[in-house]
């Protein structure tokens, strides 16, 4: 062989192998040097190639790797053929070591329709990381699939090249089509719909080395089950489950990954045993569908909220001591349950990495972050407990999804319709300046008005301010009212009279 290739370097693609050899000695065109090693005019954007066993042998000496090993290492074929029949994977992989005979079938995880994103993605960290080891930049396999905007190894964001900068002639690598203006694959992301794209993207590698396949269709169909996007009968509640979808890896990566409102249906019509079978769904949705199920199952009797974070002024004196400082530090947090009752307290709280965990009586539990003398704590609700489990399946049996279990229940107006039946009530918390300031301007109205009917002008001058101070400060309030209710005169009209004695109590 007189081609002395770079050797391959951990999981690189072969076209970036190519086009750094071909950048290296100055190639215009790799087309001519694809035609001598793969026997046939191999283009560069072909993904999963065939002549592999002749690359092999014209690659041997400076590569040192057979063709099974270049299949498994540095295409995507155990990713693409996921959902494929051993029989027809193991053609195709035979289809891939000899020379193309005409027309044949090619698979590809580029066969994804629907993606904004172009395949040329690179992280910011590994090129940093590379070029600390010495290590020439090169596009990584992983990073190419589809719906991986995340590194899995840095949970970095992946950034996108230019589209318009590549043509299909040559192999570019990283280094030709790197730009300042390269701009991140996912801009309005949260940090929890980063980890759950993260977690895709991790899974993605996984199934792109050898592997025993996709998980089954009975355990799909258990996790649908678990996670109550399956009714009774057996019929998928598709509308939860694409509203799960959405809140779980946000809008803006299924907007620009694919993942509309279609596939998910027709995956679950797979799943369920009720599509055509013409046509092999492809892995990504069920990778997707794999990481957004066992995250939903992960904390059986309980329901995974989408984060909400709030701001928990700490103050605590040691951040290694657990005590009263950490129960100062507690005192200071308030739950934002839906379903909190006023004697509901504070009823653990552990160690958990660089933060806490702390669980409230009423079923909720928050993850909080950097609590410590000079900063404030990040506190993040985490999971609801049997109280919302229960109040969820009145839900359930109204007619109402099992995706609502997933969001947040404080913003639901049937939610708070259930919780209100149920003798629940989320009100408008007031600091004790507030409810002085509102109990004063009650104060002066009743002394301002007619002697005859204090509570009554009052009420009539700001009734607002009546509902208020009986939502909030019931206690003082009756006390109060009963305390300068004006006594009732005989001669009123007996409707008028219960009237006014409805508002003087």
């Amino acid at each position: 062989m007189a081609i002395a290739l770079f050797p391959l370097l951990d999981g690189e693609t072969i076209g970036s192998n190519l086009g750094r050899y071909g950048d290296f000695v100055g190639l215009e065109t790799t087309l001519p040097l694809r035609r001598r090693l793969f026997g046939y005019p191999c283009k560069p954007d072909t993904r999963l190639p065939s002549g592999l066993d002749q690359l092999a042998e014209e690659a041997r000496d400076y590569w040192n790797l057979d063709a099974v090993a270049i299949i498994n290492g540095h295409t995507e074929f155990h990713y693409a053929t996921l959902t494929l029949p051993d029989m027809q994977r193991r053609a195709m992989r035979l289809d891939m070591l000899g020379q193309p005979a005409g027309r044949c079938f090619r698979r590809s995880a580029g066969g994804w329709s629907g993606e904004r994103v172009t395949r040329f993605r690179y992280c910011e960290d590994c090129l940093l990381e590379w070029r600390a080891r010495s290590i020439p930049a090169h596009w990584m396999v992983d990073h190419q699939l589809p719906g991986v905007y995340v590194c899995s190894t840095h949970s970095s964001v992946l950034k996108v090249t230019n589209p318009a900068s590549f043509e299909n002639l040559t192999d570019p690598t990283v280094m030709t089509l790197r730009c300042p203006t390269d701009e991140k694959t996912l801009n309005r992301v949260s940090l929890p719909e980063i980890a759950a794209i993260e977690d895709v993207a991790r899974r993605s590698a996984q199934y792109r080395m050898v592997n025993d396949g996709l998980t089954s269709t009975e355990t799909f169909c258990e996790l649908l089950r678990e996670a109550r996007f399956m009714w009774s009968d057996g019929r998928m509640d598709s509308r939860a489950f694409t509203a799960c979808f959405l809140e779980h890896f946000g809008e803006e990566y299924c907007r620009l990954a694919g993942l509309d409102w279609q596939k998910m249906t027709v995956w679950l019509r797979n799943i369920a045993g009720q599509g055509r079978g013409r046509d092999f769904p492809h892995p990504f949705m069920f990778i997707a569908a794999e990481s957004l199920l066992s995250r939903r199952c992960a904390m059986p009797g309980s329901f995974v909220p989408a984060t909400q974070s709030l701001v928990l002024a700490a103050q605590i004196d040691s951040v290694n001591g657990y005590g009263d400082a950490v129960e100062r530090g507690m005192r200071g947090a308030s739950c934002v349950g839906i379903l909190h009752r006023r004697d509901d307290t504070w009823t653990a709280c552990s160690r958990e990495g660089a933060g806490w965990k702390l669980a409230c009586s009423c079923g909720v539990s928050y993850r909080a972050s950097g609590i410590s003398p000079s900063e404030n704590a990040q506190l993040t609700e985490e999971a609801y407990g049997a109280r919302y489990h229960g109040l969820l399946s009145m839900g359930i049996v109204d007619g109402v999804s099992a995706g609502f279990g997933s969001q947040r229940f404080h913003t639901l107006s049937r939610f708070l319709r259930w919780a209100r039946c149920a003798g629940f009530s989320k009100n408008k918390d007031f600091s004790i300046e507030a409810i002085q300031r509102l109990r004063d301007r009650w104060c002066s109205l009743v002394q301002n008005a007619r002697p005859e009917k204090r509570i009554t002008s009052a009420h009539q001058v700001d009734p607002e301010l009546y509902r208020t101070l009986t939502r909030h400060d019931g206690e003082w309030f009756a006390a109060f009212n009963l305390a300068n209710r004006t006594c009732l005169k005989r001669s009123l009209p007996t409707a008028e009279r219960t009237k006014s004695a409805h508002l003087e109590t």
